[in-house]
């Protein structure tokens, strides 16, 4: 009998780890992360599986931060160039939508604005409930949202500057 409940006993602690380890991200790691690109306050919503990451934090602010590892750029050929250096960039171009950020890049070079869409519409989307897609697909056809891509991670970030709110997606594509 007790040889039978140690065996159970393992099977339960084995269960845990691999539970664990069917997350592509963990919250924390993802506010490490993206601490470095925007002011974040508290996390709204926060949901990893092992091919995807979706969350939703409020911002103290809706400007990105003066420095860090993201490079702001204000045409598609220098996001462009720095994307296929394998650098975060924040595009900042006013009167465009990210979706026509990202629209543009696929016509300057289609991996690299694939890559954007599919952190959107691939895997990340089992990620999300409808209202967050909703949210989302809002935050993407607002000329007053800055996305940021991160290609190393193949991550996405829409920081809404109005409401204030940062949007993280992220999948294993």
């Amino acid at each position: 009998m007790a040889r039978r409940f140690g065996q159970v006993m393992a099977l339960v602690a084995l269960t845990g780890l691999l539970t664990g380890c069917s997350r592509l991200d963990t919250e924390a790691g993802v506010r490490a992360h993206i601490k470095t690109w925007v002011f974040l306050a508290q996390t709204r919503h926060f949901t990893s599986r092992s091919t995807c990451t979706a969350a939703i934090f409020d911002t103290i602010s809706g400007e990105l931060r003066g420095s860090g590892p993201v490079r702001r750029v204000a045409d598609l050929q220098s996001g462009q160039r720095l994307l296929a250096e394998g650098r975060a960039v924040a595009f900042e171009l006013p009167g465009l939508t990210p979706n026509m950020v990202s629209e543009a890049l696929m016509s300057v070079n289609l991996s690299e604005g694939l890559g954007l869409i599919s952190s959107f519409v691939g895997p990340s989307l089992t990620c999300m409930t409808e209202a967050f897609q909703n949210d989302v697909y809002l935050a993407l056809m607002s000329p007053d949202t800055v996305m940021i891509y991160d290609p190393s991670r193949n991550a996405l970030l829409l920081l809404h500057r109005p409401s204030q709110i940062a949007f993280y997606l992220r999948g294993n594509v």
